[in-house]
């Protein structure tokens, strides 16, 4: 499969360039820093682009299968917008090339505590980080309205280490008792559903496997 990856220098982008790249697909990452991205591969193209040019973004996806998007503002206080923008950008460029199939990273506060409030809007929430959770659910909302073959997974906080291998995923809900999951499950989840398609149309609860 050839992919278009954005987020790539990031700390899950990296693991995600990894397990696709050993996975046999064909990789070209948009980043805004190549120096960033010290890897070399003869199936990774990088091209140095702003997430936010749609131009660049509709040159990337252009005769691409998919699309992998993990990108993110970095810091709390970063640039938060680029999470909606960039994946208005990204849906532009999908529909002027007729490619269909994306698979986003989000975040567990857009998902449902029940079938009236999101987590985001429980007492509990972190304060913190619910500007970027808003961003997430703009995200989200983009997705539900392109018409596209879209997954978004949507993990709670990133545990330490390289990962156990395993993971429980959940439609619209996280996993019971799931409170973390190292990045490397989270990237070994978004291959496989990239592969599969089991969770096409779906926010995806994900969580370590206990």
């Amino acid at each position: 499969m050839q992919i278009v990856l954005c987020g790539a220098t990031g700390e899950l982008g990296r693991r995600v360039l990894a397990e696709a790249l050993d996975r046999g697909h064909t990789v070209t990452a948009l980043v805004r820093d190549p120096a960033r991205l010290d890897v070399s591969h003869q199936r990774l193209t990088v091209v140095v682009g702003e997430v936010r040019d749609r131009q660049a973004v509709a040159a990337v996806i252009a005769g691409q299968d998919a699309v992998v998007s993990c990108i993110g503002p970095g810091r709390i206080d970063g640039n938060l917008d680029v999470l909606s923008a960039g994946m208005s950008s990204i849906l532009a460029g999908m529909l002027a090339s007729g490619v269909q199939r994306i698979v986003a990273v989000g975040g567990a506060g857009i998902l449902q505590e029940n079938e009236e409030t999101l987590l985001h809007d429980t007492p509990g929430f972190p304060p913190m980080l619910r500007a970027i959770s808003e961003e997430h659910l703009r995200a989200y909302e983009l997705l539900r309205a392109s018409g596209t073959r879209w997954t978004m997974v949507c993990p709670p906080m990133f545990a330490s280490g390289e990962g156990s291998g395993g993971y429980r995923a959940e439609r619209d809900y996280l996993p019971e008792g799931g409170t973390q999951i190292a990045r490397a499950d989270v990237a070994l989840f978004m291959l496989d559903d990239l592969e599969s398609g089991a969770f096409i149309g779906s926010r995806v609860g994900i969580s370590d496997g206990l």
